[in-house]
């Protein structure tokens, strides 16, 4: 269920944010008619993150976005770069309000040639990613809670 909300989010937030997204979707069936200018979101990869030190399991997930402009459409080299760019505006530091996800670092964002069913269309590629945690925190109200203390010298005036 996390994973789904999380993708849910992104989608939710990028349409949200711009206006011109007409279509986005996770993990896209391609072959089939879409309305453009689309997104489609992935996670691509997943790596070991740092440890927070509650026994949640640390990872680096990395998220692609491909931006799908229709090329016989006046302008769209640039429309396609534009969107691009809020792409990757909208992803960084975006945590999307789903708990255990830290802000999102923007990486890169670049021409996409490497989808040959997307071949008929520009295609940028918007890379970020995200320091998460999954699983149990040992921190619950049930256990140990953490709290702050103060130590040093009461001084008296």
């Amino acid at each position: 269920m996390f994973w789904s909300n999380l993708h849910t989010a992104i989608c939710n937030k990028l349409r949200e944010e711009i206006p011109a997204i007409q279509t986005c979707e996770v993990y896209p069936a391609i072959r089939r008619e879409i309305i453009a200018p689309a997104v489609f979101v992935e996670l691509a990869s997943l790596e070991p993150g740092k440890d927070p030190g509650t026994e949640e399991f640390a990872l680096r997930a990395r998220f692609e976005a491909r931006i799908v402009v229709d090329g016989t459409v006046e302008d769209s080299s640039v429309v396609v770069r534009s969107l691009a760019a809020e792409v990757a505006r909208v992803v960084n530091k975006n945590t999307w309000n789903v708990e255990n996800v830290l802000p999102g670092e923007f990486l890169s964002a670049e021409v996409d040639n490497f989808k040959p069913e997307l071949d008929a269309y520009l295609v940028w590629l918007v890379e970020w990613v995200h320091e998460l945690y999954t699983g149990q925190s040992m921190w619950l109200e049930t256990g140990i809670i953490p709290h702050i203390i103060s130590v040093g010298e009461n001084v008296r005036p």
